[in-house]
């Protein structure tokens, strides 16, 4: 496997800042193995400033995603804008935390795919109904929404029995 596409090489560069472009499709995704995501447009500007002893990143994630409703699981395209920061410094890589990346001594370039792969999970809503933002522009899948109803009979006490939960019950009594 090649050199990825999401290498950011800082060793040499002057101090100052440098900005990197990197556009993110659905081959991004196929990277990693748990993700849901299968179709992005998305456009990802990296400002890195180097300073003697560290860096600081910013990146600006801007674009669609493809989800499926929540509610009907009518597909539509997710708009999402994400500013995030990462402070990137050399020592002990078991110091990194959430903000700060710890990289090995001597280490002249890293690969952000990881980080733009949890900047754009993040941004997605933990809700997917996009008709509860835009009434207008998407209209849920009425029919497949019948369909699930007639799916999610809910089941009555009757048919609810546990014998763990019945000798509870009595000794509740």
């Amino acid at each position: 496997m090649g050199k990825s596409p999401y290498t950011i090489q800082f060793g040499g560069l002057p101090a100052g800042l440098h900005e990197y472009e990197f556009k993110v499709d659905h081959t991004f995704f196929k990277r990693f193995e748990s993700s849901e995501i299968e179709k992005a447009d998305l456009d990802v500007k990296a400002l890195l400033t180097k300073q003697n002893n560290l860096l600081q990143l910013q990146v600006d994630i801007e674009g669609t995603v493809g989800l499926d409703c929540d509610r009907c699981m009518k597909y539509f395209d997710y708009p999402i804008e994400a500013s995030e920061s990462l402070v990137i410094k050399h020592g002990e890589p078991s110091e990194s935390t959430d903000e700060i990346l710890v990289i090995p001594e001597g280490q002249e370039e890293f690969d952000v795919a990881q980080y733009l792969y949890e900047y754009i999970v993040l941004a997605i809503p933990a809700r997917r109904v996009p008709c509860e933002i835009d009434e207008e522009e998407f209209v849920c899948d009425q029919e497949m929404i019948d369909k699930l109803e007639k799916l999610n009979v809910a089941p009555t006490k009757e048919e609810i029995k546990n014998p763990l939960w019945e000798q509870l019950n009595k000794l509740k009594n």
